[in-house]
């Protein structure tokens, strides 16, 4: 990209390659030559066809593209039409989603454990909450703690299911459990 950056108009058709490799195409909504920012509005990729009412809103920093191709351009409205409101509430669910299932993700991992018992911490951790299921590092092997109750040793089966206080209820439930997530695995 040149250093004299063209002025993008609102509504104008661009197309963008990052240097990522990532191409991105949809129409102006707001552009900032100072820092070098266009938003844009992208269809959103969960099709829809001509009906298709939803939009990805995504913000491109110029300074990272390798190209730019201005595929329509139209002129400035004489007025210029105010933005729809942001759903603020909207994008805090989201935010708080993304973060909860990103600290998921990585409290699942540990590195002595296999796919399949990961899995299953995510499925727990989804039934008891975050704080209720924890890994238990016993030399090399890694098992996963319910509630102080209930440990779970690999590989991760029914049959190596350990009680260290009986809760009938909570037995059945985590056996359940497991067993579901066996039967799906195998």
């Amino acid at each position: 990209m040149s250093s004299l950056a063209p002025c993008f108009t609102v509504g104008s058709i661009v197309r963008c390659k990052t240097c990522f490799g990532d191409n991105v195409s949809g129409e102006v909504v707001a552009f900032d030559l100072g820092v070098k920012m266009l938003i844009m509005k992208c269809p959103s990729s969960n099709g829809g066809g001509d009906e298709q009412t939803t939009c990805n809103v995504t913000i491109v920093n110029l300074s990272l593209c390798m190209d730019i191709e201005i595929v329509k351009e139209t002129m400035p409205p004489a007025e210029v039409q105010q933005p729809e409101p942001i759903d603020i509430t909207m994008i805090r669910e989201r935010y708080r989603y993304a973060t909860e299932h990103r600290t998921l993700s990585c409290r699942s991992y540990h590195p002595n454990v296999s796919p399949f018992g990961q899995a299953l911490f995510r499925v727990l951790v989804k039934g008891f909450g975050d704080s209720a299921i924890n890994w238990q590092d016993q030399g090399d092997q890694v098992a996963i703690n319910i509630l102080h109750q209930v440990v779970i040793h690999a590989p991760y089966a029914t049959e190596n299911i350990r009680y260290q206080s009986w809760n009938p209820k909570l037995a059945i439930y985590v056996r359940g459990v497991v067993q579901s997530i066996c039967s799906k695995q195998f």
